[in-house]
């Protein structure tokens, strides 16, 4: 008789990237109206439910969404920005002006149908031209309601906010306070941080505000904003200042909560190193071939190692062993360590590396894709894996207007006359 099915082998058949479109999709009952024009967070809330299976119908204006020049000038994909192609997945691309009357009586329709709707317009714009959350949910009591905003829809800024932008929202939120060296200036993350802080919370509100409408029958409206989305990613910050009366600033590579956790050079590159309980410390000592470190009264506590002028010199003396190491000697030095203590180790990949590990391409974090308008496309996957209802890339971005004909005959019955001539009238 055979014992149980290793755990690595087990999970790995279950969550096979190569079988994902055998299961079923756990929001393939959802239509969604994204609604988002010139609002990546908004935009992207839109994607996470396509991912996991919603029939997501992307309305743009005639010209399409701003969204779709965003990128690299230099750098576009049949005259698409790159943030439009990587981020346009698995929805219905229709063309609406919100501008004309027969536009908005269009988009009623549509909202009278939808289980969701996702918006990034100033607050109160919507609602001014009679499709705001008040006027469609007298119509449709079962809508769930997304409004990303920079401030939100109240308050005493919120009248005052037009356009939103991933780098105020660092700025406002304290973000780019901490972030940087102590004696430099603040330092923007390097993505679009907000945009995908802002998309995940308003995704989590879609979900919870679903699962409530199963029991009670009602939609509701989710107001999310993007300084208050990174507000959630500032850990121990505002209970800092609340406690001690203390401002965070800019730590660069150190940190006040534990040490070592930082980045050291190596022979060729950056890698981090963490072990900041005493066990996991003394097993860094003891890899370096320092034990005597661990003893040294400067360091041999977790609140002596977290004084910021100790912290200094504990960094530079591991970086005297490990400049004299590759990445990969380190770590192979780690790996045979017996303990007791863990080390947290690993180098600082620029993407050009971390898309040569085959351990994300085995995962699907990667996928080439072959699209007949756009051509080879390298496209991040979903940042889940699920057992039963794994989400998916079913198609890549596709070119403005271009499901016009297939959802407008759907819930409105219209054949090519009719399209074309909502066409001439400047609706579609």
């Amino acid at each position: 008789m055979s014992g149980p099915v290793p755990w690595y082998d087990w999970i790995r058949a279950e969550e096979d990237p190569a079988r994902v479109s055998e299961k079923p999709e756990a929001l393939d009952d959802l239509v969604v109206l994204d609604v988002s024009q010139g609002h990546y967070g908004a935009f992207l809330c839109g994607t996470y439910l396509a991912e996991l299976g919603a029939e997501v119908i992307k309305v743009e204006p005639p010209g399409g969404d701003p969204v779709r020049r965003w990128g690299p000038a230099d750098a576009t994909v049949n005259g698409t920005g790159l943030a439009f192609v990587a981020e346009a997945r698995n929805k219905y691309c229709v063309t609406l002006n919100l501008g004309k009357p027969s536009g908005r009586r269009l988009l009623k329709g549509l909202a009278a149908r939808a289980d969701v709707l996702v918006e990034g317009f100033r607050p109160g714009y919507l609602d001014g031209l009679g499709l705001g959350y008040r006027q469609l949910a007298r119509m449709n009591p079962r809508l769930v309601y997304v409004a990303c905003s920079a401030y939100g829809q109240f308050g005493p800024d919120a009248p005052r906010q037009a356009a939103e932008y991933d780098l105020t929202d660092q700025a406002l939120s304290g973000l780019m306070h901490v972030t940087g060296d102590p004696d430099g200036p603040p330092i923007r993350v390097g993505s679009w941080v907000s945009a995908y802080a802002q998309a995940a919370w308003a995704t989590l509100g879609v979900l919870a505000a679903l699962h409530w409408r199963e029991s009670s029958g009602r939609g509701q409206m989710i107001d999310v904003s993007g300084v208050e989305a990174l507000l959630r990613y500032m850990e121990y910050t505002v209970l800092l200042y609340h406690a001690t009366g203390q401002v965070r600033g800019r730590m660069g590579l150190y940190e006040l909560a534990v040490f070592p956790y930082t980045f050291v050079r190596v022979k060729d590159g950056y890698a981090f190193i963490a072990g900041y309980t005493d066990p996991n410390f003394q097993a860094i000592c003891r890899v370096m071939g320092r034990p005597e470190l661990a003893k040294d009264s400067r360091f041999s506590t977790t609140i002596q190692r977290t004084h910021p002028e100790h912290e200094i010199l504990l960094r530079q003396e591991i970086e005297k062993w490990s400049i004299t190491l590759t990445a990969d000697e380190i770590l192979e030095k780690v790996m045979a360590d017996p303990g007791p203590g863990i080390i947290v180790f690993g180098p600082m990949n620029p993407p050009t590396r971390v898309l040569e590990e085959g351990h994300w391409w085995e995962r699907g974090c990667f996928k080439k894709v072959r699209d007949p308008l756009y051509g080879e496309l390298l496209l991040q996957m979903p940042a889940w894996r699920m057992t039963r209802t794994p989400p998916r890339l079913t198609w890549a971005c596709r070119p403005v207007g271009f499901h016009n004909a297939h959802v407008y005959r759907k819930y409105f019955g219209f054949g090519p006359e009719r399209l074309a001539e909502l066409g001439d009238q400047g609706v579609l």
